[in-house]
């Protein structure tokens, strides 16, 4: 079994998280001349599917599909809910969302990034199902681990 360790966010990841947002909101404001700005919950779903069939905004469009993934990411932690935390394992580290208290966690960074690199087209990535599917696969394994006790 590997063993995982959790913290929050430092001020330097938390400014990441922060940033991710905060860089979507400029997008939305310069590139698609709207008031409109993320409020973190599932009503930012559809500017997200806007946005990310409309880009790449810069030169490094990985960079972009991270942020966007981030940005998914506090949308994922408001709805399910989850919470960020810094994770490490044997493998690596990277920020990722943690369910409840369990040793359950999803890494919304690379959801978005994986799927293009997989090769799933950016316009077919629905990220209403995967708010779902996450929250049903999260209930049903975090019953199992219950069970399990």
């Amino acid at each position: 079994m590997s063993q995982i360790t959790t913290r929050p966010p430092n001020a330097e990841e938390q400014s990441i998280l922060d940033g991710a947002t905060a860089w979507v909101n400029e997008l939305l404001e310069k590139e698609f001349k709207t008031k409109i700005r993320l409020t973190g919950t599932r009503e930012d779903i559809p500017n997200l599917h806007t946005m990310l069939s409309e880009g790449p905004y810069t030169a490094d469009p990985n960079a972009e599909l991270t942020t966007f993934g981030i940005v998914f990411g506090h949308v994922l932690a408001r709805e399910i809910p989850m919470r960020w935390v810094f994770y490490r394992d044997e493998q690596g580290s990277d920020l990722a969302l943690q369910y409840q208290d369990l040793e359950l966690f999803s890494f919304p960074c690379d959801m978005i990034f994986k799927r293009v690199e997989e090769g799933e087209d950016i316009n077919e990535i629905n990220l209403d199902l995967m708010l779902e599917n996450l929250r049903e696969a999260l209930a049903e394994e975090a019953e199992k681990m219950r069970r399990s006790r």
